[in-house]
């Protein structure tokens, strides 16, 4: 059995002196089954309102990390428009090119159809060169103007007057790549080789080594890079220098957020720099047929390929470290420095792995000595020994290499192992808790019980800054001092959770932070607790272990990944936290946790976690100084009765008696969409925001009338709330006959015919019956 480290450092080499984080790259895949309308991908784009935009030659689509909305049009000049008039896409499905301008108008090259324009929610079709011709690149100026690659050749657009300017006119695709440099000229490249932009016309460059075509042209800087149909090249435009990069047959290139170039090559590789100079394969994408390259605002690289979709890259933040064990990994349980510069790894059950300084790995079987080798909890003691705990109530210990055997306790509980200041060691066994003295020879001379702990199952333990010590375990979190409780937090003193697993202590403001197990994060401060789980900002509410950085910065390991708290002392009612998983190469993404040792800050400052299976790595530096992301929201669609509706206006007009208001909405997020949430309230209906979770979507059967102002917010788990809502105002008129005047004045009208009605009968003989004659008297 060995321990094996997943994948060699960034710079390829053998295992260096200290543990690296792994480079391999996971990929992740969107295809049709996704919503791509078309597996090739041959343009991509990042608007500034967050969407990526992806071009294929079965539409163009928009994604905002969770839904791709595909945009469909037709070949030739006509528009296929919506109810509303409106035009439903680029008038061809074959996207090739994709740019946004610095006014935020989106510029659409297709191959067949010419050039659309995205702007304001609305698609318009451009005459360019009668709109039957092939667009390859599109490019903004310094001065403003649209420049086009087209397959009749080079021109400018006025984005204003729509004027075109020819540079150069040709009968084939001549140039299809478009860059500037840094003093803003124009460079051209293709088919017809490498020109530059002066006087109103292209003029020739040589290339070097007597290459004829370019296949690649991106800006460098001031420079520019520059891939020929034999090699990739830095040009500096002002010193007409060429410098070899050492990359053969480049076909696209995009910048990661480190600055470093990704290259792929026509012999389907994919390359990137490794900051020294050289250039390192990533294999997990060899054979992707790379089609086109770009980079997002949160740092993710896409990746377009001719037939396997979009593809999306991150870089990993976690190193690996398995432990395979009959064809499976074993959970990592403990982790511990050896006093030497390496570390120590305990399994359950996969023995003792031990990474020396010098890079060299050896696994120490440790059932034979033990009984077995399930490891509970590891020590490093003052002295420079090595305590083991095993999870069948058995003490060990390391002396210069060599296992030794110092107990077995009856119980057969897991063993876990603190030293105090004194030397004496503490160890929890089920629920007991007692100190030990044990003797150079590793034989146990005196044992004393911690009544104070009786009962009690102990996580951790951590010295305290007003003195004694801290425990934390299934009764919650109590201090002793002299084997006697001075301070206790349990639900009763307002702690979340009995469940206490991890313990952190500010000492610089005294404060303390205890995790727990399904009840979140408390901080006690000057004698008050402070809450916080999923509900006001934290992502995960198990907190296994906790480890502080060189910038005061906490890391909580638990249940869904590695969360960071990148101001603890900012919170207040609230607080802000970022969470790592898979996607970040945390996989599994579960911490171990219940032990004495499941997590451990080295000698370098890197952040180390037992893991379900084997263990990860973080080392800080390489997270700046982050907060959580601020999403923008975006309403994307509004519907009464299942018909799409025209929302661009200041106001969304409904008719009367308008049923069923469906109004969808989203968020850009590109990395972790699935920890976006949003809440909305409609003025008039809601008397508060509504929590809709990850719901993108509101149904209202009825809307009162009068006007009405919907919104909505969101926000990545365990970020803020985005400070400026997405909008609408919404207008439900009455009907002419249910307006109060309308209303005032028909009982005014009954009240004036009932009245005309009654002074008409009273002006009337009475009458009723047969009518007589009156008698005549007799004198």
């Amino acid at each position: 059995m060995a321990l094996l480290l997943g994948l060699l450092a960034a710079c390829g080499s053998a295992l260096a002196a200290a543990v690296q984080p792994d480079e391999r790259i996971m990929p992740r895949t969107f295809t049709g089954d996704d919503g791509l309308p078309q597996s090739g991908v041959n343009a991509i784009v990042q608007t500034r309102d967050g969407y990526l935009w992806i071009g294929t030659y079965g539409g163009l689509a928009r994604f905002d990390g969770m839904r791709f909305e595909t945009f469909r049009g037709q070949s030739g000049v006509e528009s296929v428009l919506t109810e509303e008039g409106r035009q439903k896409g680029p008038t061809s499905d074959r996207i090739l090119a994709l740019h946004e301008d610095d006014a935020g108008r989106l510029w659409i090259g297709t191959q067949d159809a010419g050039l659309s324009v995205f702007e304001h929610g609305t698609f318009r079709h451009l005459p360019v060169c009668g709109g039957v011709c092939q667009i390859s690149d599109v490019l903004q100026g310094p001065d403003g103007a649209i420049w086009i690659a087209s397959s009749v050749g080079v021109l400018t657009l006025d984005p204003a007057s729509r004027q075109e300017t020819w540079i150069e006119r040709a009968d084939w695709a001549g140039y299809v790549r478009m860059s500037s440099d840094g003093q803003g000229r124009i460079h051209v490249g293709g088919h017809r080789g490498f020109g530059v932009v002066a006087g109103g016309r292209i003029r020739p460059v040589r290339l070097p080594g007597g290459d004829r075509r370019i296949h690649l042209l991106e800006r460098s800087g001031d420079q520019l890079l520059v891939g020929t149909e034999h090699a990739l090249y830095r040009y500096d435009p002002v010193r007409r220098h060429w410098q070899p990069l050492g990359v053969d047959e480049p076909t696209f290139a995009t910048q990661d957020a480190d600055g470093l170039w990704w290259v792929s090559q026509v012999s389907g590789r994919l390359l990137r720099e490794d900051g020294a100079g050289g250039w390192r394969n990533v294999p997990e994408l060899t054979g992707a047929g790379v089609t086109s390259l770009a980079r997002d605002d949160e740092g993710n690289l896409w990746v377009g390929s001719n037939s396997k979709g979009l593809l999306r890259l991150r870089k990993p933040l976690f190193g690996l470290l398995s432990v395979p064990q009959q064809g499976a990994n074993a959970a990592g349980r403990a982790v511990v420095a050896d006093g030497q510069g390496g570390l120590w790894f305990g399994s359950a059950c996969g023995d003792l792995g031990h990474w020396r300084h010098d890079g060299d790995m050896r696994v120490l079987p440790i059932g034979q000595v033990l009984g077995n080798n399930c490891v509970a909890s590891l020590l490093l003691g003052r002295d420079g020994v090595i305590w083991v705990g095993t999870i069948a109530g058995t003490l060990g210990r390391i002396v210069d290499g060599e296992l030794q055997h110092v107990v077995t306790w009856p119980t057969a509980e897991s063993v876990n192992l603190w030293q105090r200041e004194n030397g004496r060691h503490l160890v929890s066994l089920g629920r007991a808790t007692f100190e030990l003295e044990i003797d150079a020879q590793g034989r146990i001379v005196d044992r004393r019980d911690i009544d104070a702990l009786k009962g009690m199952h102990i996580n951790q333990m951590r010295e305290a800054v007003r003195g004694g010590h801290w425990f934390a375990g299934d009764q919650g979190v109590l201090r002793l001092v002299a084997g006697k409780v001075v301070e206790q937090w349990t639900p009763a003193e307002g702690l979340s959770s009995r469940f206490a697993r991890a313990l952190h202590e500010d000492r610089e403001t005294g404060t303390l932070w205890v995790g727990t197990y399904g009840g979140g994060l408390n901080r006690i401060q000057d004698g008050q607790v402070r809450h916080y789980d999923s509900g006001n900002g934290l992502v995960d509410d198990t907190v296994s272990c906790m480890l502080a950085d060189a910038r005061g910065r906490l890391w909580l390991g638990g249940n869904r990944g590695v969360t960071l708290l990148p101001a603890p002392r900012e919170a207040a009612a609230t607080i802000e936290s970022i969470g790592y998983a898979a996607d970040d190469g945390l996989v599994p993404a579960e911490i171990n946790g219940g032990t004495a040792s499941p997590c451990h800050r080295d000698t370098q400052g890197r952040l180390w976690f037992s893991l379900v299976e084997g263990f990860a790595v973080l080392d800080p530096a390489d997270v700046p100084e982050v907060r959580p992301a601020t999403l923008q929201p975006h309403i994307e669609h509004v519907a009464v009765a299942g018909r799409p509706l025209d929302f661009t206006g200041p106001a969304l007009v409904l008719e009367s008696f308008a049923r069923n208001l469906e109004i969808r909405y989203t968020a850009v997020n590109l990395s972790k969409p699935r920890d976006t949430h949003f809440r909305f309230r409609l003025s008039g209906f809601d008397e508060d925001w509504v929590e809709a979770g990850q719901n993108r979507s509101i149904l209202y059967p009825s809307i009162p009338w009068g006007e009405h102002l919907f919104e909505v917010q969101a926000r990545i788990a365990g970020g803020q709330w985005s400070p400026v809502p997405a909008s609408l105002r919404i207008v439900h008129p009455r009907p002419w006959y249910q307006r109060p005047w309308v209303w005032t004045l028909a009982t005014l009208l009954g009240l004036l015919a009932l009245l005309g009605s009654t002074q008409l009968e009273r002006s009337q003989p009475e009458s009723g019956g047969t009518a007589t004659r009156p008698r005549r008297r007799r004198g």
